[in-house]
This record gives structure tokens, sequence and C-alpha cells, in this order.
């Protein structure tokens, strides 16, 4: 019974990091549009054909930022320059 737990808890584990890395990979973030939430912001709107990303960095008519985490609903940035933090939400 308990190897049955463990081999369930395994999968469950390994299929929450696989979504985990997928949804903070750049080509996840870049097919999606981000509204602007709070915070430091570079665009209101990020759609899928107005901003680039290269090596962590999103680019946008409106200046850069770094990327820090993508929970899949809201994207975090910081501001290279002031290291303030900005949320955007996911409305793809």
């Amino acid at each position: 019974m308990k190897k049955r737990i463990f081999k369930i808890l395994s999968i469950i584990i390994g299929l929450v990091i696989i979504l985990t890395i997928y949804i903070n990979s750049e080509s996840y973030i870049k097919n999606q549009d981000w509204k602007f939430a709070e915070g430091t912001h570079i665009g209101d709107w990020l759609g899928k054909n107005n901003f680039e990303i290269k090596d962590g960095i999103i680019y946008s008519n409106s200046g850069k930022a770094k990327i820090v985490f993508s929970l899949g609903l809201k994207l975090i940035i910081e501001d290279i320059e002031t290291q303030q933090k900005g949320f955007y939400v996911n409305k793809s």
C-alpha cells in the first residue's frame, strides 16, 4: 500500500514540476495576452505580437523588464533599473 501511494505521489509531483517549467517557458509566455494589473509596467497590454522575449528579458515598445515568474494566470516582472515588481494578468 505504501509503495502505491509513493508511486502516485511521485507521478503527481512530476506532473506539477513539468507544468511549472512549461508555464515559465518563453514560448508559453509569448503565446499569451497579458493585461497590466499593478506595479511597474512596460505597457498596458502585452499581446502576442507586440513584445519579444530574449534570455529572460521581456522587451516591449514601452520598455524592458526581467521575467521573475509566471503562475499561468499571472506574470510577475521586475524593472531592471529600479527592481520594482509589476504584475500582469493572463487574458488568453
